[in-house]
């Protein structure tokens, strides 16, 4: 978990942060104890005040959008919370009625995969587990804002993840009814950069007044705290995880919504008011760092100086192939072929992320029409030969300057949610964004000079 503090235009101020409490078992089952996880993220906060001498006046909140819990009508959660890619309720899902597995991607956007939320609760009901009359669903960014405020919210882009809601605009009720739970188990709406109220007494002092908004699934947040905060636009998240974030101002039908999880992709709500999202993902970034382990290179101007050699697609000469097993899950194989350089190994991998890419953007655009504008952030963004292996596929590519686009991104929501308008906000993250080619360095330089 991390936390960062911003001032009112957007510079930052000081960052904290701490493990995430994960219990991990035996056979990878992972989860925590969602209490431990609002006293770490309390203490975590009160930490990043006291050491920057601030007071807070908005709280953003962002993360991962398929982890949560059952709380009940007292505000107790009713068990620990699994992550994300935790995989129990995978085999509930393949057992799943055939006309809720033919409707499944069409209806809610995602992949008939055990990383959405009604997985792991049809395996906590295959373990006896049942909903009561009053509880709800919140996720863990939504629990921590309910307990620092007490209201129950849920907040769409999230909502999008559990399987539980309708991407038309309601709650599927199929699912709703597999599982023993009403319409009443997912809270109001409340978007990102909406105040849920203020943290109260039961808080430090320090944080005490604050308003507090969940501001979304963190690829989102990342986008909007990266510059992308307009319509019809694409932004590409180049970490561990290469992800790309298409935002489209109008809900995208049912059979389109099909054809792009057909494709790789997924759809649903955007942290933005009244936009779609559609997120597709490989594993460039992965393969990148296995690929610079491999080669015992962990130096920043190393890595910047094999990335930076790379001239044209096929420069590696075929010389990696990489296998991917079924599934999301962080796992990939690379094979080296005859004797090649360091600079042809990575090359090839950078080769490897073109092809990767090339696919999910021939489906995203298929449905979705070319972007207006393209932003790429990330670690690996910084390096000119991979924003230059992108630029060939994702025309007019710009380089966001931000560094910490997830935590910068909620920030500005809060900011939002204590007053400041959405004009304001587009203006001062639309500084962030640099032309193809210019470093922070070169434009740190500029401005001097």
């Amino acid at each position: 978990m991390k936390a960062a503090a911003f001032a009112l235009d957007g510079r930052s101020l000081g960052e904290a942060s701490v493990v995430t409490p994960w219990n991990v078992g035996a056979g990878g089952e992972t989860d925590l104890d969602v209490e431990r996880l609002t006293r770490d993220f309390i203490d975590l906060v009160t930490e990043l005040v006291e050491t920057t001498g601030t007071q807070p006046i908005g709280i953003g909140i962002t993360g991962m959008a398929e982890t949560g819990v059952v709380v009940d009508e007292h505000g107790a959660a009713r068990h620990r919370a699994f992550a994300w890619f935790d995989q129990r309720g995978a085999a509930e899902l393949d057992d799943l009625p055939p006309n809720l597995r033919d409707a499944f991607a069409g209806t809610t956007g995602l992949a008939l995969k055990a990383e959405c939320s009604l997985s792991k609760l049809l395996w906590l009901q295959a373990q006896g587990f049942t909903i009561n009359t009053g509880d709800v669903w919140l996720n863990a960014q939504e629990f921590l804002g309910f307990r620092l405020t007490g209201t129950r919210a849920t907040e769409p882009s999230l909502a999008s993840r559990t399987a539980l809601w309708d991407q038309d605009g309601r709650p599927w009720t199929q699912a709703l009814d597999l599982i023993g739970a009403s319409q009443d188990f997912i809270p109001p709406f409340v978007g990102a950069g909406t105040s849920l109220g203020v943290v109260g007494d039961g808080c430090p002092e320090s944080m005490q007044g604050a308003v507090v908004t969940v501001t979304g699934h963190d690829h989102l947040v990342a986008a909007i705290g990266s510059g992308a905060v307009g319509s019809n636009q694409l932004f590409n998240s180049c970490g561990t995880a290469d992800v790309l974030v298409r935002s489209v101002p109008w809900v995208i039908d049912a059979d389109s919504r099909a054809q792009l999880v057909a494709g790789g992709l997924s759809v649903g709500r955007h942290a933005l008011s009244g936009h779609t999202a559609v997120l597709g993902a490989t594993r460039f970034g992965l393969v990148m760092e296995r690929i610079m382990a491999m080669l015992g290179v962990n130096d920043h101007a190393e890595r910047s100086r094999l990335v930076n050699a790379w001239q044209n697609e096929g420069s590696g000469k075929d010389v990696v192939s990489v296998s991917e097993p079924g599934g999301w899950v962080n796992e990939v194989r690379i094979s080296l072929h005859d004797t090649c350089s360091p600079d042809e190994v990575v090359a090839a991998a950078i080769d490897y992320g073109i092809q990767s890419m090339r696919g999910c953007l021939e489906t995203l655009t298929s449905v979705t029409g070319p972007s207006d504008q393209v932003i790429a952030g990330g670690g690996w963004a910084q390096l000119d030969g991979v924003l230059r292996a992108k630029g060939g596929l994702l025309a007019g590519l710009s380089r966001s300057a931000v560094t910490q686009p997830g935590v910068r991104g909620a920030a500005a929501f809060a900011g939002i949610a204590a007053g400041i308008t959405d004009e304001e906000l587009t203006r001062e993250l639309a500084r962030h964004v640099q032309p193809p080619g210019q470093h922070p360095l070169q434009q740190q330089k500029e401005t001097v000079s």
